[in-house]
Protein backbone atom coordinates (compact mmCIF):
# COMPACT_ATOMS: atom_id res chain seq x y z
CA UNK A 1 0.00 0.00 0.00
CA UNK A 2 3.02 2.32 0.77
CA UNK A 3 4.43 1.93 -2.75
CA UNK A 4 0.88 3.63 -3.84
CA UNK A 5 0.85 6.67 -1.99
CA UNK A 6 2.76 9.17 -3.97
CA UNK A 7 0.49 8.34 -6.95
CA UNK A 8 -2.42 8.88 -4.92
CA UNK A 9 -1.59 11.97 -3.44
CA UNK A 10 -0.88 12.71 -6.94
CA UNK A 11 -4.62 11.99 -8.14
CA UNK A 12 -5.94 13.56 -5.16
CA UNK A 13 -4.53 16.82 -6.57
CA UNK A 14 -5.55 16.39 -9.81
CA UNK A 15 -8.61 15.71 -8.73
CA UNK A 16 -9.14 18.40 -6.61
CA UNK A 17 -7.96 21.00 -9.06
CA UNK A 18 -10.02 19.68 -11.58
CA UNK A 19 -13.46 19.36 -9.73
CA UNK A 20 -13.41 21.87 -6.80
CA UNK A 21 -16.44 24.43 -7.84
CA UNK A 22 -16.87 23.31 -11.33
CA UNK A 23 -20.28 25.34 -11.60
CA UNK A 24 -18.79 27.96 -10.92
CA UNK A 25 -15.64 28.07 -12.94
CA UNK A 26 -15.04 28.86 -15.79
CA UNK A 27 -17.69 31.53 -14.32
CA UNK A 28 -20.39 30.72 -17.16
CA UNK A 29 -21.51 28.24 -19.76
CA UNK A 30 -20.37 28.68 -23.43
CA UNK A 31 -22.40 27.79 -26.11
CA UNK A 32 -20.98 24.34 -27.54
CA UNK A 33 -21.83 23.01 -23.70
CA UNK A 34 -24.79 24.39 -23.41
CA UNK A 35 -25.71 22.64 -26.61
CA UNK A 36 -24.37 18.89 -25.21
CA UNK A 37 -26.27 19.14 -22.06
CA UNK A 38 -29.36 20.08 -23.82
CA UNK A 39 -29.59 18.04 -26.46
CA UNK A 40 -28.47 15.06 -23.70
CA UNK A 41 -31.51 16.22 -21.55
CA UNK A 42 -33.71 16.28 -24.94
CA UNK A 43 -32.84 12.87 -25.85
CA UNK A 44 -33.67 11.54 -22.23
CA UNK A 45 -36.88 13.40 -21.98
CA UNK A 46 -37.95 12.37 -26.14
CA UNK A 47 -35.67 9.96 -27.13
CA UNK A 48 -34.56 12.76 -30.36
CA UNK A 49 -32.49 15.28 -29.83
CA UNK A 50 -32.89 19.37 -30.36
CA UNK A 51 -33.42 18.67 -34.16
CA UNK A 52 -35.93 16.03 -33.92
CA UNK A 53 -33.79 12.91 -34.79
CA UNK A 54 -33.56 9.96 -32.94
CA UNK A 55 -30.58 8.47 -30.98
CA UNK A 56 -28.20 10.05 -33.41
CA UNK A 57 -24.75 9.29 -34.53
CA UNK A 58 -23.64 13.13 -35.28
CA UNK A 59 -25.54 15.88 -33.45
CA UNK A 60 -26.62 18.26 -36.37
CA UNK A 61 -26.56 21.49 -33.49
CA UNK A 62 -25.67 24.61 -35.11
CA UNK A 63 -24.85 22.75 -38.51
CA UNK A 64 -21.16 21.96 -37.21
CA UNK A 65 -22.33 18.36 -36.68
CA UNK A 66 -21.11 17.42 -33.39
CA UNK A 67 -19.60 13.98 -32.75
CA UNK A 68 -21.76 11.73 -30.61
CA UNK A 69 -19.65 9.99 -27.49
CA UNK A 70 -19.37 13.02 -25.35
CA UNK A 71 -23.42 13.51 -25.43
CA UNK A 72 -24.21 9.99 -24.36
CA UNK A 73 -21.54 10.61 -21.43
CA UNK A 74 -23.38 13.21 -20.47
CA UNK A 75 -26.95 11.85 -20.67
CA UNK A 76 -26.81 9.34 -17.28
CA UNK A 77 -25.55 12.37 -15.50
CA UNK A 78 -28.44 14.64 -16.97
CA UNK A 79 -30.41 11.42 -16.23
CA UNK A 80 -29.34 11.59 -12.46
CA UNK A 81 -28.58 14.56 -11.65
CA UNK A 82 -30.71 17.16 -14.09
CA UNK A 83 -29.74 19.85 -16.41
CA UNK A 84 -26.91 22.04 -14.95
CA UNK A 85 -23.70 23.15 -15.24
CA UNK A 86 -22.31 19.93 -13.27
CA UNK A 87 -24.02 17.68 -15.27
CA UNK A 88 -22.14 19.05 -18.30
CA UNK A 89 -18.49 19.32 -17.23
CA UNK A 90 -18.35 16.43 -14.20
CA UNK A 91 -17.64 13.65 -17.64
CA UNK A 92 -14.63 15.82 -18.48
CA UNK A 93 -13.08 16.37 -15.14
CA UNK A 94 -13.76 12.59 -14.61
CA UNK A 95 -11.87 11.16 -17.58
CA UNK A 96 -9.35 14.02 -17.01
CA UNK A 97 -8.26 12.76 -13.69
CA UNK A 98 -8.42 9.33 -15.64
CA UNK A 99 -5.86 10.84 -18.26
CA UNK A 100 -3.83 11.28 -15.54
CA UNK A 101 -3.67 7.56 -14.28
CA UNK A 102 -3.19 6.42 -17.91
CA UNK A 103 -0.23 8.65 -18.21
CA UNK A 104 1.31 6.85 -15.18
CA UNK A 105 0.30 3.54 -16.69
CA UNK A 106 1.58 4.23 -20.41
CA UNK A 107 5.06 5.76 -18.83
CA UNK A 108 5.49 3.12 -16.29
CA UNK A 109 5.08 0.53 -19.25
CA UNK A 110 7.28 2.36 -21.71
CA UNK A 111 9.90 3.32 -19.60
CA UNK A 112 10.39 0.30 -16.62
CA UNK A 113 13.90 1.07 -16.21
CA UNK A 114 13.14 4.65 -14.66
CA UNK A 115 11.34 4.40 -11.79
CA UNK A 116 10.54 8.33 -11.11
CA UNK A 117 9.75 9.07 -14.43
CA UNK A 118 6.02 7.95 -14.34
CA UNK A 119 5.35 9.30 -11.19
CA UNK A 120 7.08 12.89 -12.46
CA UNK A 121 4.91 12.37 -15.63
CA UNK A 122 1.61 12.29 -14.07
CA UNK A 123 2.25 14.99 -11.41
CA UNK A 124 3.41 17.46 -14.43
CA UNK A 125 -0.09 16.29 -16.19
CA UNK A 126 -2.17 16.88 -13.24
CA UNK A 127 -1.18 20.35 -12.69
CA UNK A 128 -0.66 21.63 -16.40
CA UNK A 129 -2.74 24.78 -17.39
CA UNK A 130 -3.91 22.83 -20.76
CA UNK A 131 -4.98 20.20 -19.74
CA UNK A 132 -6.91 21.99 -16.44
CA UNK A 133 -8.17 24.13 -18.87
CA UNK A 134 -9.94 21.55 -20.73
CA UNK A 135 -11.01 19.08 -17.84
CA UNK A 136 -12.83 21.82 -16.28
CA UNK A 137 -15.35 22.67 -19.34
CA UNK A 138 -17.55 20.17 -20.98
CA UNK A 139 -15.02 19.53 -23.93
CA UNK A 140 -14.83 16.77 -26.63
CA UNK A 141 -11.41 17.17 -26.91
CA UNK A 142 -10.76 16.50 -23.31
CA UNK A 143 -12.90 12.85 -23.97
CA UNK A 144 -10.92 12.19 -26.98
CA UNK A 145 -7.21 12.58 -25.41
CA UNK A 146 -8.34 10.33 -22.80
CA UNK A 147 -9.43 7.82 -25.27
CA UNK A 148 -6.37 8.15 -27.38
CA UNK A 149 -4.19 7.26 -24.70
CA UNK A 150 -6.19 4.15 -23.45
CA UNK A 151 -5.76 2.87 -27.01
CA UNK A 152 -1.99 3.74 -26.46
CA UNK A 153 -1.82 2.12 -23.28
CA UNK A 154 -4.02 -1.12 -24.73
CA UNK A 155 -1.52 -1.37 -27.21
CA UNK A 156 1.12 -1.76 -25.82
CA UNK A 157 -0.10 -4.05 -22.73
CA UNK A 158 -1.75 -6.24 -25.91
CA UNK A 159 2.07 -6.77 -26.97
CA UNK A 160 1.93 -9.12 -23.22
CA UNK A 161 -1.87 -9.96 -23.46
CA UNK A 162 -3.18 -9.85 -27.11
CA UNK A 163 -6.45 -9.83 -25.48
CA UNK A 164 -6.16 -5.72 -24.76
CA UNK A 165 -5.70 -5.10 -28.64
CA UNK A 166 -9.71 -4.61 -28.37
CA UNK A 167 -9.02 -2.01 -25.96
CA UNK A 168 -6.42 -0.37 -27.94
CA UNK A 169 -8.69 -0.58 -31.14
CA UNK A 170 -11.95 0.36 -29.23
CA UNK A 171 -10.66 2.89 -27.74
CA UNK A 172 -8.85 5.02 -30.78
CA UNK A 173 -12.12 3.98 -32.77
CA UNK A 174 -14.05 6.40 -29.93
CA UNK A 175 -11.90 8.81 -30.09
CA UNK A 176 -12.63 8.90 -33.87
CA UNK A 177 -16.63 9.62 -32.61
CA UNK A 178 -15.70 11.83 -29.92
CA UNK A 179 -13.92 15.25 -31.65
CA UNK A 180 -12.39 16.04 -35.12
CA UNK A 181 -8.57 16.39 -34.58
CA UNK A 182 -8.20 12.62 -33.31
CA UNK A 183 -9.66 11.35 -36.92
CA UNK A 184 -6.41 12.53 -38.16
CA UNK A 185 -4.31 11.91 -35.31
CA UNK A 186 -5.43 8.79 -33.78
CA UNK A 187 -4.89 7.03 -36.79
CA UNK A 188 -1.18 8.26 -37.45
CA UNK A 189 -0.42 6.91 -33.96
CA UNK A 190 -2.33 3.59 -34.75
CA UNK A 191 -0.35 3.04 -38.12
CA UNK A 192 3.05 3.97 -36.37
CA UNK A 193 2.34 1.42 -33.58
CA UNK A 194 1.49 -1.32 -36.14
CA UNK A 195 4.67 -0.75 -38.32
CA UNK A 196 6.92 -0.22 -36.00
CA UNK A 197 6.44 -2.71 -33.47
CA UNK A 198 5.28 -5.19 -35.90
CA UNK A 199 7.44 -7.42 -34.71
CA UNK A 200 6.55 -8.22 -31.47
CA UNK A 201 2.64 -7.89 -32.57
CA UNK A 202 2.60 -10.31 -34.95
CA UNK A 203 5.55 -12.47 -33.64
CA UNK A 204 3.79 -16.09 -33.05
CA UNK A 205 1.30 -14.94 -35.23
CA UNK A 206 -0.44 -18.52 -34.63
CA UNK A 207 -3.42 -20.02 -33.05
CA UNK A 208 -5.58 -17.86 -30.11
CA UNK A 209 -3.13 -14.55 -31.03
CA UNK A 210 -3.94 -14.32 -34.36
CA UNK A 211 -7.44 -15.06 -33.75
CA UNK A 212 -7.67 -12.18 -31.21
CA UNK A 213 -5.98 -10.33 -33.36
CA UNK A 214 -7.74 -10.35 -36.54
CA UNK A 215 -11.01 -10.00 -34.03
CA UNK A 216 -9.80 -7.03 -32.44
CA UNK A 217 -9.41 -6.09 -36.49
CA UNK A 218 -12.39 -6.82 -37.67
CA UNK A 219 -14.55 -4.87 -34.38
CA UNK A 220 -12.49 -1.95 -35.32
CA UNK A 221 -13.86 -1.97 -38.78
CA UNK A 222 -17.26 -2.31 -37.61
CA UNK A 223 -16.91 0.37 -35.50
CA UNK A 224 -15.16 2.99 -37.76
CA UNK A 225 -17.29 2.04 -40.96
CA UNK A 226 -20.42 4.35 -40.05
CA UNK A 227 -18.01 7.53 -39.28
CA UNK A 228 -15.99 6.69 -42.67
CA UNK A 229 -19.02 6.94 -44.04
CA UNK A 230 -20.11 9.82 -43.00
CA UNK A 231 -16.93 11.86 -43.40
CA UNK A 232 -17.58 11.13 -46.97
CA UNK A 233 -20.94 13.30 -46.69
CA UNK A 234 -21.55 16.49 -46.87
CA UNK A 235 -22.46 16.97 -43.39
CA UNK A 236 -19.11 15.09 -42.31
CA UNK A 237 -17.41 18.16 -44.46
CA UNK A 238 -19.44 20.99 -43.09
CA UNK A 239 -17.40 21.39 -39.83
CA UNK A 240 -14.10 21.38 -42.09
CA UNK A 241 -15.27 23.32 -43.75
CA UNK A 242 -16.25 26.35 -42.00
CA UNK A 243 -12.80 26.57 -39.88
CA UNK A 244 -10.25 24.36 -42.63
CA UNK A 245 -6.99 26.39 -43.80
CA UNK A 246 -8.47 26.92 -47.56
CA UNK A 247 -11.53 28.52 -45.56
CA UNK A 248 -9.16 31.49 -45.65
CA UNK A 249 -8.57 33.53 -49.00
CA UNK A 250 -5.80 35.13 -47.32
CA UNK A 251 -3.23 33.30 -48.85
CA UNK A 252 -4.80 33.16 -52.17
CA UNK A 253 -5.07 36.73 -52.63
CA UNK A 254 -1.13 37.32 -51.10
CA UNK A 255 -0.10 35.08 -54.02
CA UNK A 256 -1.86 37.66 -55.97
CA UNK A 257 -0.63 40.27 -54.92
CA UNK A 258 2.59 38.94 -55.40
CA UNK A 259 2.24 38.51 -59.03
CA UNK A 260 1.36 42.07 -59.74
CA UNK A 261 4.53 42.99 -58.67
CA UNK A 262 5.97 41.61 -62.22
CA UNK A 263 5.91 43.11 -65.12
CA UNK A 264 4.82 39.89 -66.75
CA UNK A 265 2.10 38.75 -63.87
CA UNK A 266 0.96 35.78 -65.85
CA UNK A 267 4.38 34.47 -67.20
CA UNK A 268 5.25 30.95 -66.21
CA UNK A 269 8.20 31.78 -63.76
CA UNK A 270 6.11 34.04 -61.83
CA UNK A 271 2.99 31.53 -61.41
CA UNK A 272 5.87 29.03 -60.29
CA UNK A 273 7.01 31.31 -57.54
CA UNK A 274 3.63 32.60 -56.92
CA UNK A 275 0.75 30.65 -56.58
CA UNK A 276 -2.13 29.64 -54.22
CA UNK A 277 -0.50 26.21 -53.82
CA UNK A 278 2.74 27.31 -52.27
CA UNK A 279 0.92 29.70 -50.27
CA UNK A 280 -1.47 27.84 -48.47
CA UNK A 281 1.60 25.38 -48.30
CA UNK A 282 3.71 27.79 -46.44
CA UNK A 283 0.64 29.21 -44.26
CA UNK A 284 0.25 25.21 -43.44
CA UNK A 285 3.91 24.77 -42.12
CA UNK A 286 3.41 28.43 -40.34
CA UNK A 287 0.53 26.95 -38.44
CA UNK A 288 2.22 23.52 -37.79
CA UNK A 289 5.57 25.13 -36.31
CA UNK A 290 3.63 27.86 -34.12
CA UNK A 291 2.84 24.96 -32.01
CA UNK A 292 6.32 24.53 -31.22
CA UNK A 293 7.06 27.93 -30.20
CA UNK A 294 8.06 28.74 -26.84
CA UNK A 295 5.78 31.92 -26.84
CA UNK A 296 2.86 29.61 -26.92
CA UNK A 297 3.86 26.92 -24.87
CA UNK A 298 5.52 28.50 -21.65
CA UNK A 299 4.45 32.45 -22.13
CA UNK A 300 1.62 33.66 -23.84
CA UNK A 301 -0.64 30.65 -24.72
CA UNK A 302 -3.28 30.89 -27.56
CA UNK A 303 -5.00 33.82 -28.66
CA UNK A 304 -8.52 32.62 -28.32
CA UNK A 305 -9.92 33.53 -24.85
CA UNK A 306 -11.83 30.43 -24.01
CA UNK A 307 -8.92 28.60 -24.56
CA UNK A 308 -6.28 30.36 -22.26
CA UNK A 309 -5.72 31.94 -18.27
CA UNK A 310 -4.51 35.21 -18.50
CA UNK A 311 -0.54 36.17 -18.70
CA UNK A 312 0.03 31.88 -19.19
CA UNK A 313 1.18 29.70 -21.24
CA UNK A 314 -0.14 26.28 -21.90
CA UNK A 315 2.82 25.29 -19.35
CA UNK A 316 4.65 26.54 -16.49
CA UNK A 317 7.91 28.65 -17.71
CA UNK A 318 9.70 27.39 -14.95
CA UNK A 319 9.16 23.47 -17.03
CA UNK A 320 11.05 25.48 -19.95
CA UNK A 321 14.76 24.44 -19.43
CA UNK A 322 13.70 21.31 -18.14
CA UNK A 323 11.18 20.20 -21.28
CA UNK A 324 14.04 21.19 -23.97
CA UNK A 325 16.58 19.07 -21.70
CA UNK A 326 13.84 16.13 -22.21
CA UNK A 327 14.18 17.31 -25.88
CA UNK A 328 17.98 16.41 -25.62
CA UNK A 329 17.07 13.10 -23.99
CA UNK A 330 14.13 11.78 -26.57
CA UNK A 331 16.19 12.50 -29.69
CA UNK A 332 19.28 10.35 -28.46
CA UNK A 333 16.88 7.89 -30.11
CA UNK A 334 18.48 4.79 -28.29
CA UNK A 335 14.72 3.23 -27.58
CA UNK A 336 11.80 2.30 -29.67
CA UNK A 337 9.76 4.05 -26.66
CA UNK A 338 11.31 7.40 -27.14
CA UNK A 339 10.55 6.93 -30.80
CA UNK A 340 7.09 6.98 -30.56
CA UNK A 341 6.99 9.78 -28.17
CA UNK A 342 8.20 12.22 -30.06
CA UNK A 343 6.50 10.81 -32.83
CA UNK A 344 3.16 11.98 -30.69
CA UNK A 345 4.83 15.01 -29.92
CA UNK A 346 5.35 15.74 -33.51
CA UNK A 347 1.70 15.09 -34.79
CA UNK A 348 -0.16 16.18 -32.16
CA UNK A 349 -0.92 19.70 -33.64
CA UNK A 350 -1.41 18.59 -37.68
CA UNK A 351 -5.32 18.69 -37.59
CA UNK A 352 -4.91 21.99 -35.56
CA UNK A 353 -2.21 23.37 -38.41
CA UNK A 354 -5.03 22.58 -41.21
CA UNK A 355 -7.13 25.55 -39.83
CA UNK A 356 -7.18 29.00 -40.20
CA UNK A 357 -6.68 29.66 -36.73
CA UNK A 358 -3.19 28.84 -35.34
CA UNK A 359 -1.50 27.83 -32.65
CA UNK A 360 -5.02 26.12 -31.68
CA UNK A 361 -4.81 24.74 -27.87
CA UNK A 362 -8.11 23.31 -28.17
CA UNK A 363 -8.25 21.38 -31.47
CA UNK A 364 -4.22 20.16 -30.24
CA UNK A 365 -5.08 19.44 -26.82
CA UNK A 366 -3.72 15.75 -27.12
CA UNK A 367 -0.20 17.56 -27.42
CA UNK A 368 -0.15 18.04 -23.83
CA UNK A 369 0.71 14.31 -23.29
CA UNK A 370 4.39 14.04 -24.78
CA UNK A 371 4.59 17.35 -23.43
CA UNK A 372 4.41 16.58 -20.24
CA UNK A 373 6.46 12.99 -20.81
CA UNK A 374 9.31 14.86 -22.00
CA UNK A 375 9.29 17.45 -19.76
CA UNK A 376 9.39 14.81 -16.91
CA UNK A 377 12.17 13.32 -18.67
CA UNK A 378 14.06 16.31 -18.51
CA UNK A 379 13.49 15.90 -14.98
CA UNK A 380 14.51 12.50 -14.38
CA UNK A 381 17.33 13.10 -16.29
CA UNK A 382 18.36 16.60 -14.22
CA UNK A 383 17.64 14.68 -10.72
CA UNK A 384 19.90 11.55 -11.85
CA UNK A 385 22.86 13.85 -13.13
CA UNK A 386 22.80 15.70 -9.77
CA UNK A 387 22.29 12.35 -7.58
CA UNK A 388 25.93 11.65 -9.28
CA UNK A 389 27.53 15.49 -8.16
CA UNK A 390 29.03 16.02 -5.08
CA UNK A 391 28.37 17.39 -2.15
CA UNK A 392 25.64 15.06 -1.78
CA UNK A 393 23.15 18.68 -0.68
CA UNK A 394 22.99 19.55 -5.03
CA UNK A 395 20.26 17.54 -5.45
CA UNK A 396 18.47 17.94 -2.36
CA UNK A 397 18.47 21.57 -2.82
CA UNK A 398 17.57 21.38 -6.32
CA UNK A 399 14.60 19.50 -5.09
CA UNK A 400 13.43 22.18 -2.73
CA UNK A 401 13.94 24.67 -5.47
CA UNK A 402 12.11 23.00 -8.33
CA UNK A 403 9.28 22.36 -5.99
CA UNK A 404 8.90 26.08 -4.83
CA UNK A 405 9.10 26.96 -7.77
CA UNK A 406 6.55 24.28 -8.98
CA UNK A 407 3.95 25.81 -5.82
CA UNK A 408 4.32 29.00 -6.64
CA UNK A 409 3.85 28.74 -10.32
CA UNK A 410 0.80 26.60 -9.42
CA UNK A 411 -0.55 29.08 -6.90
CA UNK A 412 -0.24 31.76 -9.56
CA UNK A 413 -2.21 29.83 -12.04
CA UNK A 414 -5.16 29.45 -9.67
CA UNK A 415 -5.20 32.92 -8.46
CA UNK A 416 -5.34 33.59 -12.39
CA UNK A 417 -8.04 31.21 -12.85
CA UNK A 418 -9.83 32.15 -9.88
CA UNK A 419 -9.71 35.58 -9.51
CA UNK A 420 -8.88 37.51 -12.94
CA UNK A 421 -10.04 35.16 -15.34
CA UNK A 422 -13.86 35.90 -14.63
CA UNK A 423 -13.34 39.19 -14.30
CA UNK A 424 -11.32 40.00 -17.21
CA UNK A 425 -12.81 37.60 -19.96
CA UNK A 426 -16.95 37.00 -18.78
CA UNK A 427 -17.66 36.90 -22.53
CA UNK A 428 -15.51 33.94 -23.58
CA UNK A 429 -18.10 31.57 -21.37
CA UNK A 430 -20.77 33.65 -21.62
CA UNK A 431 -21.52 34.93 -17.91
CA UNK A 432 -24.62 36.14 -17.47
CA UNK A 433 -27.20 33.87 -19.20
CA UNK A 434 -28.30 32.09 -16.28
CA UNK A 435 -29.64 35.42 -14.62
CA UNK A 436 -31.11 36.61 -18.50
CA UNK A 437 -33.51 33.09 -17.78
CA UNK A 438 -34.25 33.28 -14.25
CA UNK A 439 -35.37 37.38 -15.08
CA UNK A 440 -37.05 36.32 -18.15
CA UNK A 441 -38.85 33.39 -16.52
CA UNK A 442 -40.30 35.37 -13.96
CA UNK A 443 -41.44 38.05 -15.85
CA UNK A 444 -42.19 36.18 -18.56
CA UNK A 445 -46.31 36.57 -19.32
CA UNK A 446 -46.02 40.27 -18.90
CA UNK A 447 -44.23 40.92 -22.60
CA UNK A 448 -45.74 39.50 -26.13
CA UNK A 449 -42.21 39.74 -27.11
CA UNK A 450 -38.54 39.00 -25.60
CA UNK A 451 -35.75 40.49 -27.94
CA UNK A 452 -31.91 39.10 -26.58
CA UNK A 453 -28.74 40.00 -28.15
CA UNK A 454 -26.98 37.52 -30.52
CA UNK A 455 -23.92 39.85 -29.56
CA UNK A 456 -22.42 36.40 -27.95
CA UNK A 457 -22.68 32.78 -29.86
CA UNK A 458 -25.61 30.77 -30.13
CA UNK A 459 -27.86 32.60 -27.40
CA UNK A 460 -31.14 30.33 -28.11
CA UNK A 461 -29.29 27.19 -26.64
CA UNK A 462 -28.44 28.97 -23.67
CA UNK A 463 -31.46 30.12 -22.72
CA UNK A 464 -33.13 26.48 -23.35
CA UNK A 465 -30.37 25.00 -21.35
CA UNK A 466 -31.18 27.55 -18.73
CA UNK A 467 -35.22 27.51 -18.73
CA UNK A 468 -35.01 23.88 -19.15
CA UNK A 469 -37.04 24.88 -22.56
CA UNK A 470 -39.65 22.22 -23.65
CA UNK A 471 -37.66 19.74 -25.96
CA UNK A 472 -40.56 18.71 -27.34
CA UNK A 473 -41.73 22.15 -27.96
CA UNK A 474 -38.05 23.43 -29.47
CA UNK A 475 -38.15 20.58 -31.66
CA UNK A 476 -41.01 21.85 -33.53
CA UNK A 477 -40.37 25.46 -33.39
CA UNK A 478 -36.83 24.63 -34.66
CA UNK A 479 -35.86 26.77 -38.06
CA UNK A 480 -31.96 27.07 -38.48
CA UNK A 481 -30.62 30.16 -39.98
CA UNK A 482 -28.59 30.07 -43.29
CA UNK A 483 -24.81 28.97 -42.70
CA UNK A 484 -22.77 32.18 -41.78
CA UNK A 485 -19.22 32.15 -43.34
CA UNK A 486 -17.82 29.86 -40.89
CA UNK A 487 -20.13 27.57 -41.62
CA UNK A 488 -22.57 27.78 -38.28
CA UNK A 489 -26.57 28.55 -38.49
CA UNK A 490 -28.91 29.71 -35.56
CA UNK A 491 -32.25 29.61 -34.21
CA UNK A 492 -33.88 33.40 -34.29
CA UNK A 493 -37.02 32.43 -32.80
CA UNK A 494 -38.22 30.47 -29.95
CA UNK A 495 -41.47 31.06 -28.24
CA UNK A 496 -41.83 34.50 -27.00
CA UNK A 497 -38.13 34.75 -27.62
CA UNK A 498 -36.29 36.70 -30.21
CA UNK A 499 -32.71 36.57 -31.21
CA UNK A 500 -30.75 39.40 -32.88
CA UNK A 501 -28.88 42.08 -32.98
CA UNK A 502 -29.81 44.99 -30.87
CA UNK A 503 -31.19 48.31 -32.95
CA UNK A 504 -32.99 49.96 -30.28
CA UNK A 505 -33.89 53.34 -31.52
CA UNK A 506 -34.66 52.60 -35.45
CA UNK A 507 -36.64 48.85 -34.58
CA UNK A 508 -36.59 47.42 -31.48
CA UNK A 509 -38.45 50.06 -29.08
CA UNK A 510 -41.23 50.09 -31.43
CA UNK A 511 -42.18 46.87 -30.78
CA UNK A 512 -45.27 46.87 -28.42
CA UNK A 513 -44.75 45.05 -25.15
CA UNK A 514 -40.91 43.62 -25.59
CA UNK A 515 -38.86 43.25 -23.27
CA UNK A 516 -35.03 43.85 -24.52
CA UNK A 517 -32.41 42.60 -23.11
CA UNK A 518 -29.39 44.61 -24.98
CA UNK A 519 -25.04 43.48 -24.83
CA UNK A 520 -22.90 46.26 -26.08
CA UNK A 521 -25.43 47.66 -28.54
CA UNK A 522 -26.29 51.28 -28.18
CA UNK A 523 -29.20 51.60 -25.97
CA UNK A 524 -31.57 54.65 -24.14
CA UNK A 525 -29.78 54.41 -20.60
CA UNK A 526 -32.42 56.00 -18.85
CA UNK A 527 -34.92 53.37 -19.86
CA UNK A 528 -32.66 50.61 -18.54
CA UNK A 529 -35.11 48.35 -15.68
CA UNK A 530 -32.36 46.15 -14.62
CA UNK A 531 -28.50 45.07 -15.05
CA UNK A 532 -26.83 42.24 -15.70
CA UNK A 533 -22.94 43.19 -14.52
CA UNK A 534 -20.00 41.34 -15.23
CA UNK A 535 -17.61 39.71 -12.07
CA UNK A 536 -15.72 43.23 -12.18
CA UNK A 537 -18.81 45.42 -11.51
CA UNK A 538 -19.37 46.33 -15.53
CA UNK A 539 -22.41 46.23 -17.17
CA UNK A 540 -23.08 43.32 -19.24
CA UNK A 541 -26.54 43.22 -19.98
CA UNK A 542 -29.19 45.95 -20.04
CA UNK A 543 -32.89 45.40 -19.92
CA UNK A 544 -35.32 47.48 -21.35
CA UNK A 545 -39.38 47.47 -21.47
CA UNK A 546 -41.67 49.08 -24.67
CA UNK A 547 -44.91 48.41 -22.49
Amino acid sequence: MKKYLPLAIILLLAAVLRVVALDKYPAGLNADEAAIGYNAWSLVQTGKDEHGVSWPVVFRSFDDYKLPVYFYLVLPFVKLFGLNIWSVRLPSAILGLGSVLLVFLLVRKLFTNNKYLPYLSALILSASPWHLQFSRGGWEVNVATFFILLGIWGFFKGLEKPKYYFLFVISLALSLYTYHSARIVSPLLALYLVVFYRRPLFSGFTGKKRVTILLALLVGIIITTPIAIQLLSKEGQARFSGVSLLSDTGPYWRALELRRGHPQESGMYVRVIHNQYLSYSLRFVKNYLSHFSPRFLFVAGDEIARSKVPEMGQSFLFLAPLFFLGIFWFLKMDSPEKRFVLFWFLVAPLAASMTFQSPHALRAQNMVIPLSIITAAGLSLALDFLGKLRPKLIKPIFVVLISIFGLCSLGRYLHMYYVHYPKELPFAWQYGFDQIAAYTKAHYDEYDHIVISDRYDQPYILMAFFLQYSPETLQKEMVMTPRDNFGFSTVRNMGKYEFHKINYDNVDKKMPNTLIIAADEPVNDKAVIFTIYDPVGKPMYKFLSTK
